[in-house]
């Protein structure tokens, strides 16, 4: 009965993919089909079926009954391993799934039948509580049933997490009397800035401009802390290559916590040396302060470039909205050298929840493969698989997300100014599998704060 369910079902869905209908239109997919038989052991029958039941919510259930007609039965299923639940990515597994937050319904110490009775258990996976990525994931589950034969054939599933959001790609110029301040406000944990683009008039002051714009907060509408960083009141002035700042005379507020003396510091550093002919920036204090201002940090001495690589990933913010955020390479699993194998590795999900989770996404799929890269007189040449192409093909602005993440990545190398990609198609189906051109304009101005 259950096979001619399912051949009824591959029969529709065939019939649903040649008319072009989405078959899901959430967040999350499963690729099986439901209900499916696993199992024809000598006693008990297993069956698996699947429910989207939000975007971000897959419903999997496993039947179980005995194979035939019987007053009463009854198993139980293995004390410490009840189940085998194996999620995984890019072949590394995910640690920490427990049984008593995914399943939902149905006893899964022991079963009791009577007749034909059919029991259930229900396994529920969601997205933010198993704290994941998007990406795609294989799932392995196996019931563990103490002295019956069960003979499990099939049982792997495979969950697609896609978030949506909306993304602004980065923009290549600005208009004639207009310039771009790039201003580092914190994410909603406060424990990373993120670059934001804010086109303003052209003026003769860049730098006090620059702080008082920091001062107003980011637009509501990034989904970002609104509050000021810094403190109100500051300035700036250039002598040389060097930012001199004036800090303001009531700095105590920012003086409580490293935290927020390190997000403050790092905010007006990082947003003034992202203006042009500024390489150092240096604090003045103009009034009244405590001998170690900003909760002890140094300010005698200039604030420089730091030249770390960084990581750009995509972090989701309150109103649905990818923005770029820069990670330290060096947080990605201790992670020290430099090389472009090592960062482009890094921009996928490999189980490092201490980065990426249902709040920060990596930019690029585990399909897309680097075969090889080149750097000639500051230009680095990516060469890339076909399915870079295929990547995010139904979501275009996904897609520019990944290519802004991939240019600002390796653009953090002190010795890359441009980025190149191209990419190796299947030689049998191009001629002596000749390399193409992916042609872009280079992203300049990240995260633009207007759509």
């Amino acid at each position: 009965m259950f096979r001619g369910i399912k051949n009824i079902f591959i029969i529709l869905l065939i019939g649903i993919l040649a008319s072009g209908i989405p078959i899901y239109a959430g967040n999350i997919s499963i690729n099986v089909f439901a209900p499916d038989i696993v199992s024809t052991g000598d006693i008990i029958t297993v069956t698996t079926e699947q429910k989207i039941i939000t975007p971000n919510h897959v419903q999997i259930k496993f039947g179980f009954s005995p194979k035939s007609k019987t007053n009463h039965s009854v198993f139980f299923f293995d004390e410490f391993n009840p189940f085998t639940v194996e999620l995984s990515s890019n072949n590394e597994k995910i640690s920490g799934l427990s049984l008593d937050k995914l399943i939902s319904s149905g006893n899964y110490k022991a079963m009791e039948f009577y007749n034909n009775d059919i029991k259930y258990v229900t396994f529920e996976f969601k997205q933010k509580e198993l704290n994941l990525p998007d990406g795609s994931y294989n799932l392995k589950i196996v019931p563990n049933i103490k002295d019956k034969k069960t003979d499990i054939t099939n049982c792997e599933f495979r969950i697609d997490f896609n978030t949506k959001a909306s993304y602004v790609e980065a923009v290549p110029s600005v208009k004639n009397r207009e310039m771009a301040l790039t201003l580092f406000f914190p994410d909603n944990e406060f424990n990373h800035l993120i670059p934001v683009t804010r086109i303003v008039r052209s003026n003769a002051y860049p730098l006090t401009t620059t702080i008082r714009n920091i001062e107003q907060g980011p637009s509501e509408d990034l989904g970002l802390p609104t509050v000021s960083p810094i403190p109100i009141g500051g300035s700036a002035g250039k002598i040389g290559d060097t930012a001199h700042v004036r800090l303001p005379k009531n700095i105590s507020e920012f003086d409580h916590g490293s935290a927020r003396a390190t997000t403050a510091i790092n905010s007006l550093v990082r947003s003034l040396l992202s203006s042009g002919g500024v390489s150092k920036v240096q604090f003045y204090l103009t009034g009244q302060h405590p001998n170690d201002p900003f909760h002890g940090i140094d300010m005698d001495k200039p604030f420089s470039r730091t030249n770390s690589p960084e990581i750009y990933t995509a972090y989701i913010t309150d109103t649905d909205r990818f923005l770029l955020e820069p990670i330290p390479l060096d947080m990605f699993n201790n992670r020290h050298d430099n090389n472009i194998e090592t960062m482009f590795d890094a921009m996928k999900f490999k189980a490092a929840p201490e980065i990426y989770n249902a709040k920060r996404h990596p930019v690029v799929p585990a399909n897309v493969k680097l075969l090889d890269y080149n750097i000639s007189n500051g230009t680095l040449t990516l060469i890339l698989n076909k399915d870079f192409i295929k990547a995010y093909e139904r979501n275009p602005n996904r897609h520019k997300m990944m290519v802004d993440g991939i240019v600002f990545t390796f653009m953090s190398l002190e010795n890359v100014n441009s980025v190149d990609i191209k990419i190796k198609p299947d030689s049998a189906n191009s001629e002596n599998g000749q390399l193409l051109d992916y042609d872009f304009t280079m992203p300049i101005y990240i995260n633009p704060e207007k759509k």
